[in-house]
This record gives structure tokens, sequence and C-alpha cells, in this order.
């Protein structure tokens, strides 16, 4: 009784506004209603964009043509050549729940279009002033009609090419907290350019352009060959490295574009998943690609893959979403297997036979003859930088020398942990060109040289970073980096922050940038893959919470870069200027990703394996 009171002294003192007989529920005012019912369809320029540009898919167009002014928001314009409406068609059009593609409930069993809500243009048009341009490839005329607010203002003939244009003046100016949540316009022009990319992908028999004021920033020519599409989208390099697939099971068809194994993306940003030609974000789905990849990506990593689902349309139910961007499947677990099992049997194709390429007397040996035998190291620097056969490799000068005396950095954030001096092991050699052997006290230790190396570059520009902007090296020319307008305009958005990781950036167009200066300890590294890589992570974050966390990846990102790889054989200085790396910094069991540096086994562990104790 007592946890009750509350809630009724609540509710009294909210009747006390009524007046005696007064009711408590109503019904809404149309235009409320309406301005509600189209924040579940139109929530930035990107919205109107995608369903616009659906309704002249369905049209059967094949030339769309997107203009916008002020970033969606002064004018957003979507052309098309598809077939047109009638008089009656264009003015019912603009009216809730008007469609031409569902007649009866089991039409919903059996959708095959992009649109059929009939929400569209009557949302739109209740935030905006839309005006419809419309004509039949038969009528001698063709109809304009204009709407305020959603109310109906004029119905006109006019002159015109056959198919429709559909003009959205003033988007969100009568409802004014709506327009407040929106981005900055460079960051809304990146979505209504996302938003585009994904449907040219899937149509690639239909030419798509999208122009700001006078500037084209996307233009994707129509093409016969869907290949030819992913060279226009992700240029011809990427897209002649993909691996393509298809599968086909009793629930239905795969087929799709994936980027091999040893290519990853810090985000599932770039996995564009469709369903019968409806791009969607399904959880299913996703996890099925990913699951095909396995073991082949390392945890947080994603590959970029273009997969299409063809299923029966009785199969899947895309009714479920207020934006069309889930769907959800009759048989979910027929699906996952179909997707997951042929992505993996395409990438285990991929890779080589295991032995492939080594003739018998190649094949990698452990002879313990062969193996330096090196005595016990003392601390110090490194006595010279050079080694016999030549200088030392660019990644042993990038690596500092701190004797233990000296303080940590106050940027190290994780805690040190027990383990190895690592300066002071006996080193006994190098397997298989990627891990060092080495002895401690009573110690057997095995280092990664990849991940250990990639640790101590991390470290060291966490630490700068920590202390103030990144050391910068001038480039003798600028490079001019491509970008996705989204990328593109958070970089020179985030313009300081890029300048503190060691950067110096500045917009060329809305779809590149020009590159001026990079970190100097990567400057040996392509300025225009690290731009990309920077690009990639900031379009991720939002200020400032996201910003720390960003850069960590990026440090974690650019370090992967610079270090030195498995596969590559090591030299007596340089595997020990690497174990004298790993004792200046503060924690160098793991690698930025997670993988093990350094794996320890007690003297008493092996010889427990030996059963000598």
């Amino acid at each position: 009784m007592n946890e009750q009171a509350p809630l009724a002294r609540k509710l009294e003192d909210r009747q006390e506004g009524l007046a005696p007989g007064e009711r408590r529920v109503v019904v809404l005012p149309p235009e409320v209603a309406d301005k509600i019912a189209a924040g579940e369809v139109v929530e930035r320029p990107a919205s109107v964009v995608k369903e616009l540009v659906e309704n002249a898919l369905d049209a059967g167009a094949k030339n769309i043509r997107v203009e916008l002014e002020e970033a969606g928001l002064g004018l957003i314009a979507v052309i098309d050549d598809g077939e047109g409406m009638s008089r009656e068609d264009a003015v019912c059009a603009f009216q809730r729940h008007a469609t031409s593609k569902v007649r009866t409930l089991a039409d919903l069993e059996r959708i095959t279009t992009l649109g059929f809500r009939g929400e569209a243009l009557a949302s739109i048009a209740a935030v905006s002033t839309t005006t419809l341009c419309t004509r039949r490839r038969e009528d001698l005329v063709g109809t304009r009609v204009v709407l305020e607010g959603g109310k109906l203002l004029e119905v006109s003939e006019i002159g015109g090419p056959p198919g429709t244009r559909v003009e959205v003046v003033g988007l969100f100016a009568n409802v004014p907290a709506r327009r407040k949540f929106l981005k900055a316009p460079a960051t809304e022009m990146g979505q209504v350019s996302e938003q585009l990319t994904r449907m040219a992908l899937a149509w690639p028999n239909v030419a798509f352009e999208l122009r700001h004021g006078r500037r084209v920033l996307l233009h994707f020519p129509q093409t016969a060959r869907f290949e030819e599409r992913l060279a226009q989208v992700f240029g011809r390099d990427r897209a002649a490295s993909f691996l393509d697939f298809e599968a086909e099971a009793s629930v239905g068809r795969v087929r799709g574009y994936l980027s091999p194994s040893h290519f990853s993306l810090p985000s599932p940003r770039q996995i564009f998943t469709y369903v019968n030609h409806r791009y969607v974000r399904d959880k299913l789905v996703t996890h099925a690609l990913l699951a095909g990849y396995s073991t082949l990506l390392m945890t947080g990593r994603y590959p970029l893959a273009v997969l299409f689902l063809e299923l029966a349309p009785t199969e899947i139910d895309v009714n479920v979403h207020p934006a069309k961007l889930e769907v959800r499947f009759r048989r979910g677990g027929a699906v996952h297997e179909l997707i997951s099992r042929s992505v993996q049997e395409r990438l285990r194709a991929q890779l080589p036979p295991l032995g492939s390429g080594l003739s018998e007397g190649d094949k990698p040996k452990l002879e313990f003859a062969s193996l330096p035998q090196i005595e016990p190291l003392p601390l110090g620097p490194p006595e010279s930088t050079q080694r016999e056969g030549g200088a030392v490799p660019q990644w042993v000068l990038e690596v500092p020398w701190r004797s233990p005396s000296q303080p940590p950095s106050s940027a190290t954030l994780a805690p040190p942990q027990a383990r190895p001096s690592f300066a002071q092991l006996r080193v006994v050699g190098q397997v298989f060109e990627g891990y060092l052997v080495c002895e401690g006290r009573d110690q057997f230790v095995l280092v990664d040289q990849h991940a250990a190396h990639e640790r101590v570059v991390f470290e060291r520009l966490r630490s700068s970073y920590a202390r103030g902007p990144l050391p910068r090296q001038q480039l003798l020319m600028g490079a001019v980096v491509p970008l996705d307008a989204r990328a593109a305009a958070r970089l020179v958005e985030y313009g300081e922050e890029a300048e503190r990781l060691g950067f110096e950036v500045e917009a060329f167009g809305m779809d590149a940038v020009i590159v001026r200066a990079v970190p100097a300890l990567l400057a040996h590294l392509d300025p225009a893959q690290l731009v990309r890589d920077l690009a990639e992570e900031l379009v991720e974050v939002e200020r400032p919470e996201g910003l720390a966390r960003a850069a960590e990846r990026v440090f974690a990102r650019m370090a992967c870069h610079t270090a030195v790889r498995v596969g590559q054989s090591l030299g007596v200085d340089e595997i020990r200027a690497l174990l004298r790396a790993m004792d200046e910094i503060d924690f160098a069991a793991h690698c930025p990703h997670g993988r093990p540096a350094f794996l320890v086994w007690p003297r008493t562990e092996i010889e427990r394996m030996f059963r000598r104790i």
C-alpha cells in the first residue's frame, strides 16, 4: 500500500487540471499525427533520398539524379526516367497509406518491390514544401502537384520529359525541433552519399548521380557487369582483389564478393548486405558472414563484403521495421548455414594447400646446431646502430632506449605485470621466421616478433600523444587521397584532432583530401593508406567521448603497419634491439589487438612435461 501511494498522488495531481467530465484520452489533430508519423520515416535528408530513390527504382528508372542544396535542408530533388504517373495517381500518392504495390492482406506475403507502405510521400510532404512533376510516356502533358506542410496547394498541367521529379524544399522548416538534432552539413552529405552508394551496389544496370550545388559528388554510369560497379564504388585495385562466390540451397541463393582474409577493417561499416535487392542491417546475415571468416579474422576486425540473398517472398517478412532496414526470415537457421558455409568454402579455396610451393629441402627445420648461442645481454642501449652486412632496418632505428631506472611515461595506462627482463634473456634463435626462442632464469620464453614490436610502437605513439601533438614529417608534395564523402567530411571536421595525431590534411572537394604531413614515426609508410585508416576510425566516433578510444585504435593500426612482420628473418642485433625495447614499456604482454606478444614456460613445467619431476 505504501508503494502505491506516490503513484496515486501523481495521478491525482495530473487530474487537477481537468474540468469535470473532461476526457483524458483524445485523438490527436491530423497535423500533429502526421508530423509524429513522419518522424518514423524521415529522420534526416538521407532518409528522404532513400525513399524517393526507392520509388524511382520501383518505377523502372534507368537513370536517377539526386540534387541537393544546403546539404539537403535547402533542396532535395530526385529526378528519374521511370514510368511516371497519371494526374489522378499523382494526387492520390500523397494521401497516407496510398500505394500501388499492395491491394490485399495476401500481398504482404509476396512483396517484391522496395516501397509498399504508402507513407513516404505523405510523411515527406508533412515536414516540407514538396513539388511533384510527373509524366507518363503515353501522355501529352504531365502533372504538377504542390503541397506545403501536408496541405495540397496546387494541381496543374505541365510539359516535361517522361518520368518523375520530386523537389523537397525547406525540410523540417515547420518542425524546428527536428532540425537541431541534425549533424554538421558535411556529415549529412556523407550520409546521403553512403545511402546512394548502397543502392548503386544493388542496381548496376541503373545510372546514379549525386550533385551538391554545381558539384558532382558521385557518378555511377550504367553497366552490365557487376564487377564494373564494384570498380566504380571501391576503385579498380580494391575491386580486383575481391573473391566472388555463390551458392544455392532449398531456402534460396546467395552470391557476393569478399575481401581476402588478410585484409580487414576495424568496423563493420563496409559490410553491405541485401535481401532481394533491399539493403538491410540484419544481425543474422552479418553473424553468418563473420562465422564464415571464422578464425581468419582477429576479434574486433571485419571484412569488406557485398552480399546478396535471393529468397522467395514467402521466406521473409519485410514489414518489421519503419525504415525497412530489417527483415525476418521464416527459416533463419537455413539462411545462416547457407551464408556461413558458402563464405567459408570460398575463403578456404583462397588459401594455398599446406606445404605448397616448398620442396622437401625448402621446408623449415629446427636444427639446434645451427642456432646462434648468445651470452646473456647487459642492460643498456645498443652499442651500434650498424650490423654486419649493412645498416639496421628502419624499424630498429625507431625504437628508443630508456634505462630501467627511468620512470615510466605517464601515458602508460596498463599496470606492469610480472614478466622476464627481456634484455637479459639468452637468445637461442628464431624459428619459422616469426618467433624468437629465448632462455631466462629457469624460464623458456617464446616471443612473437610482430606482436611484440607492434606493442612497442603502439606504446611509443600513445606516450608521445599524451605529452602533446605527435611529431610530424612534412611531405615534399601533398598527396590527394580519394575518400567516400562521409569519411572526407569527418576527417575535415576533426582537423584539430588529426593534427594532434601527426597529420596535416585539408579538404579537396567533397570526396577527397590533401595530406601534407604524417606522423614522423610513420613517414616511411604510404601516406594515402595512413589517411584512409585515420578516416575509417574517425567516421565511427562522436565528439568528444569517443575520440580517445578512436586515437588508440588509430595507434594500433599505425603500429601494425610499421611493425616487423612474421616471415621476416632477423639478425642478432635486430633481436637484441627488440628485446631491449620490450623492457622499456610497461605492458608488453599483448599486441594492441589482443594477441599474446610472448609466452613463458617455467622450467618446472617443462620438466614436468618430460616427467623429470
